[in-house]
């Protein structure tokens, strides 16, 4: 019996239960609910494995991100956090692709530099050899 215990106790602490998502500190994760047309975006949950910003890129005709060109950025730190804004530098409309990267904070700290003039510091987050990146459609919902 003591056995069974011990390891009905160790499986509960060890296995995550139904729905549970296990954030590896060194992994970045992103979450972007539906984003209507305007001139910001909410990221309802992001966990970033350095302090660095989060920055909106365009999309394409063939519907890849345009870089080192952005649209926006807001500065972040290590760790999770919720409801993250960034306010954008024009309106996105419905039915425009765009794409939210992970980028370090590696210049002067505080300040957003990569950029067409600049791809040397503040450099995008790489997991697996890629840029670590969420993309999603503008949906428009509201009655107008």
């Amino acid at each position: 019996m003591l056995k069974v215990s011990k390891v009905a106790l160790l499986t509960s602490l060890v296995l995550p239960t139904a729905g549970t998502a296990v954030a590896d500190e060194n992994s970045p994760s992103m979450k972007i609910d539906l984003q209507e047309p305007g001139g910001d975006i909410t990221i309802a949950k992001l966990v970033s494995n350095v302090d660095g910003f989060v920055v909106a890129h365009e999309a394409d005709d063939e519907g890849n991100p345009i870089a080192p060109e952005s649209i926006g950025h807001t500065q972040i730190h290590k760790g999770a956090q919720e409801r993250v804004g960034i306010v954008l530098d024009r309106d996105i409309d419905s039915g425009e692709k765009i794409f939210v990267m992970l980028h370090e904070d590696t210049g002067e700290i505080g300040k957003y530099e990569f950029g067409p003039d600049n791809t040397e510091v503040d450099k995008p987050v790489m997991v697996d050899g890629k840029p670590f990146m969420q993309s999603f459609q503008v949906s428009w919902t509201g009655d107008h």
